[in-house]
C-alpha cells in the first residue's frame, strides 16, 4: 500500500526503538496499527458506498432508458390504434354507403323440395316471378 521495502521498515524500527524506547514501543506500535485499521476500515467503508452509488447511478440510467423505450413503443401503439381505428371507421363508412345504395339486379334463390326430398335452389328473377327449371338457371 505505501510502497515500503524491508530495509526501509527494518530502519523505521530500529529508529522507533531508539527515540520512544523499549518500554513504550510495544504501546506506540499497538496504537499506530489500530488507528491503521481503523482508517483502513474508513477507506473500505467510503469506498463500498462510492460503488454501490455508482451502481445505483447506472441503474438509474437503464431504468430510465428503458422507460423511454416503453414510451416510444406506447406512442407507436397509440398511433396504430389510432390508425386501426380510422380503418373500421372507413369500412364501417364504406359498408353504410353501400347498404345505402342497392344494385338494380339481384338475384334471389327459391329453395323448393325436389321430388327425391332434397332443397335445390332455384334461380327467381326480381322482374319475373315465375321459377325457373334446372337446366335454364345453369
Amino acid at each position: 500500500m505505501f510502497n515500503i521495502s524491508f530495509g526501509e521498515l527494518l530502519a523505521f524500527a530500529v529508529i522507533a526503538l531508539i527515540i520512544l524506547g523499549p518500554e513504550k514501543l510495544p504501546q506506540t506500535l499497538r496504537s499506530v496499527l489500530i488507528k491503521y485499521r481503523a482508517i483502513k476500515n474508513q477507506l473500505n467503508k467510503i469506498q463500498n458506498d462510492l460503488e454501490n452509488e455508482l451502481e445505483l447511478i447506472e441503474l438509474k440510467r437503464i431504468m430510465q432508458e428503458e422507460l423511454q423505450k416503453i414510451k416510444q413503443n406506447e406512442e407507436q401503439l397509440k398511433q396504430q390504434l389510432a390508425q386501426m381505428q380510422q380503418d373500421i371507421e372507413s369500412v364501417q363508412n364504406t359498408k353504410a354507403v353501400k347498404d345505402k345504395i342497392k344494385p338494380q339486379h339481384t338475384q334471389y334463390y327459391l329453395y323448393q323440395s325436389a321430388n327425391d326430398g332434397l332443397k335445390v335452389p332455384f334461380l327467381i328473377h326480381p322482374t319475373s316471378s315465375r321459377i325457373l327449371s334446372e337446366d335454364q338457371a345453369a
